[in-house]
């Protein structure tokens, strides 16, 4: 992979409505991570793992859809196609760097140290997502990406990872109701999965002779961001609607509406 350009490369453009949606995915991908997160925290056995199974599903592909959905709203001036292989891979990523963030946020503490060790691990994992998710297009002779925006490419994918994990681990105990907590938190998180992404694709630079060795065996962009769009939101609301259908408050017990007298033992028999 080369990584300074020598001579002239492609101009390129964005497709403003495809970017608009890229970032209402990693909005909402963050905020069924932080709804998620409180639900593997609160869980115990299998229903915990089945918890951290879906969840790590619905984050990583919100997360990848994000990713692929800005990568289609990237338009060169030669036709593009994406290698099967390669993306599934980059999909396979963010969903395993997921899971790995939401076991780690639903441990009973969460000192520094592993904040830090999370974060460069998870950071790793996504920006390998992307990278991954590039390759994926097969441009030959190749991609050239410009040092210093690569490297802070990954720098934010590690400090956006810190923040993530911090914030998670904080709200897992929130109540469902804590709607704009969470929501403002989502938005912090996602500016910062959408930062790294748009930071990697201003490093990428393509040699003005290049082709996409993926247009013809790859798959077909001219359907694929509506698919993966609908797919996303599919996931999202059903993940959202399973997570709110038995949540409440940890310690929370109803209102005692009986007779003072008949308070602790109407609470035992509720708790």
């Amino acid at each position: 992979m080369n990584v300074t350009p020598t001579h002239p490369m492609l101009d390129s453009y964005y497709s403003q409505d495809l970017v608009f949606f890229s970032i209402l995915v990693a909005v909402l991908a963050s905020y069924t991570a932080l709804t998620m997160t409180s639900r593997v925290s609160q869980s115990r056995g299998r229903a915990a793992v089945l918890w951290l199974a879906g969840g790590a599903f619905a984050m990583g592909l919100g997360i990848w859809s994000m990713h692929f959905i800005g990568m289609l709203a990237f338009n060169l001036p030669i036709a593009l196609g994406y290698d099967l292989t390669l993306t599934g891979l980059s999909l396979v990523a963010a969903i395993g760097s997921s899971a790995f963030a939401l076991w780690l946020v639903s441990r009973p503490q969460l000192p520094w140290h592993q904040i830090l060790f999370g974060a460069v691990l998870m950071g790793a994992g996504i920006a390998t997502m992307h990278y991954i998710g590039m390759a994926a297009m097969k441009i030959t002779p190749g991609i050239h990406y410009l040092p210093g925006l690569f490297i802070l490419s990954i720098l934010i994918a590690v400090f956006a990872s810190g923040a993530a994990l911090w914030i998670a681990f904080r709200l897992r105990n929130s109540s469902p109701r804590a709607f704009f907590s969470k929501a403002l938190a989502s938005l912090v998180m996602g500016a910062a999965i959408i930062g790294m992404h748009y930071t990697g694709m201003a490093a990428a630079q393509f040699p003005a002779e290049s082709l996409c060795g993926a247009l013809y065996t790859g798959l077909n962009t001219q359907w694929l961001a509506t698919v993966v769009i609908i797919v996303t939101l599919a996931v999202f609301a059903i993940a959202f609607v399973l997570s709110m259908l038995d949540a409440t408050p940890p310690g929370y017990s109803p209102p005692c509406t009986r007779p003072t007298t008949s308070c602790s033992s109407w609470r035992s028999m509720t708790a």
